[in-house]
């Protein structure tokens, strides 16, 4: 890793450079961020780091610190160390892989960060807390011009943040495996977390996002977190939506399991697992994500007349629009230091944009392929009551099989997801491959 971050650090220090220049700006100072005090309260929400930030310090403790960057000199970090016996702070660390990439500098009192600004009207700000910045002295907060450029560089990976994803599927695979054996094993949601949070070694507070585990019918809420604590109601599905982070780099994996190995559900998740590795095996540099995702939907057309849940053929499903009630969400997204990580509509390093097309409102990345960019891959096959519900009065509802969409209400819904990175000759599948290494 400290190779790989070396070089990442050298990259984005030239990216600094071409950022000031272009915005006039002689430095530029990121601040880590401070949790948030609950509404009259004496408790904070759990922290979050600005993930521009964690980009260039990889320590998503990194809580109240800052960071200096001119693009020329060692960038500067400014560690917020307090001596406190209410609450455990973060460990200083200054022998980590990426430690001798900064100058240090460790301060205990969150003011004394006043005394190391200088001339802060002619440098940017980055970071959340605006009042804190505008009193520091700072004019340019939050640049739109700076973050434009940042943000079209994070949405190409350096090897550093590639190793960092795949390094987080490791110990992500291993909780999927963990809540397998749970499900099958009778255990409630809640139980099946608890597992999934041992086997991880993870807290409710420092997952990358909230553990979707859906048992059954539940499968049809796409960001389901509620997690039941029933386990007499007879078992037909499980879907679980849940990953790791490492050096604050997200991995973001789904699986679906039929309880019954010979049922048609089973065999429709087969299926859809066989989508998603093809659609994987077709990605190519400098093709438009958008491409991928009609593919996908032309593929859940042929299913829902495969199996006859929609008695027209695969091609008027796809036109009439049928396939988007069982398929309604993204094929997928960029993949970083945030789960839905930046920049899936941003064209250029200007900040030009393009829009979602209007059937397709929920998909979230509209770029063309380039190399080293990270994304997931995560088609659905749902049966939705609130989507299904306009198709009874529609004039092809009699081509419906409605009794059988009925009676796969019970297991709500298939998702498969895999993280992928693209390469020149095509995607590299950093799930499969760490799950070849298990």
């Amino acid at each position: 890793m400290k190779t790989l971050f070396s070089q990442h650090i050298a990259r984005l220090q030239k990216v600094v450079q071409t950022l000031l220049e272009n915005a006039f700006l002689e430095g530029l100072w990121v601040y880590s961020g401070k949790a948030k005090t609950l509404f009259l309260d004496d408790q904070n929400a759990p922290f979050k780091i600005n993930p521009y930030f964690n980009y260039f310090f990889p320590y998503p403790q990194a809580e109240n610190c800052w960071l200096f960057l001119d693009g020329k000199n060692k960038p500067k970090i400014y560690f917020y160390a307090p001596e406190d016996y209410w609450i455990s702070t973060a460990e200083v660390p200054n022998n980590a892989f990426f430690a001798r990439e900064f100058d240090w500098v460790i301060f205990k009192q969150d003011d004394e960060i006043a005394k190391f600004i200088q001339n802060p009207t002619a440098c940017g700000f980055i970071g959340e807390d605006i009042e804190l910045a505008t009193h520091l002295g700072f004019s340019q907060i939050n640049s739109q011009k700076v973050l434009n450029i940042l943000n079209f560089e994070r949405t190409i990976k350096s090897e550093f943040e590639i190793e960092s994803i795949y390094q987080a599927q490791f110990s992500a695979l291993a909780g999927h495996n963990t809540a397998k054996n749970a499900f099958f094993a009778g255990k409630s949601e809640f139980e099946i977390n608890a597992d999934y949070l041992i086997a991880t070694k993870q807290s409710e507070l420092n997952v990358p996002y909230g553990n979707i585990m859906a048992i059954n019918q539940h499968g049809a809420v796409l960001h389901y977190t509620a997690l039941d604590f029933d386990t007499t109601t007879p078992r037909h599905s499980f879907l679980i939506d849940a990953g790791t982070t490492v050096n604050g780099y997200a991995s973001d994996i789904t699986r679906t399991y039929a309880f019954d190995s010979t049922s048609e559900f089973a065999e429709l998740i087969a299926k859809m697992e066989h989508f998603k590795l093809k659609i994987i095996d077709d990605l190519a540099v400098g093709v438009n994500y958008l491409h991928y995702h009609t593919q996908m939907q032309q593929m859940i057309s042929q299913l829902l007349a495969e199996h006859q849940f929609i008695h027209l053929s695969a091609e008027q499903i796809f036109e009439e629009g049928v396939s988007r009630s069982f398929f309604p969400h993204g094929l997928g997204h960029f993949l970083g230091i945030q789960v839905h990580d930046v920049a899936g509509f941003q064209q250029t390093a200007r900040g030009s944009r393009k829009a979602p097309p209007e059937v397709y409102p929920s998909l979230r990345c509209t770029r063309d392929l380039a190399e080293n960019m990270v994304l997931t891959i995560e088609p659905g096959f749902y049966f939705i009551d609130m989507l299904l519900k306009p198709w009874k009065t529609h004039s092809l509802s009699s081509a419906f099989n409605w009794q059988k969409i009925e009676d796969f209400k019970r297991f709500g819904g298939i998702r498969t997801e895999d993280n992928v990175v693209i390469r020149p000759n095509g995607a590299e599948n950093l799930t499969a491959k760490a799950q070849s290494l298990l």
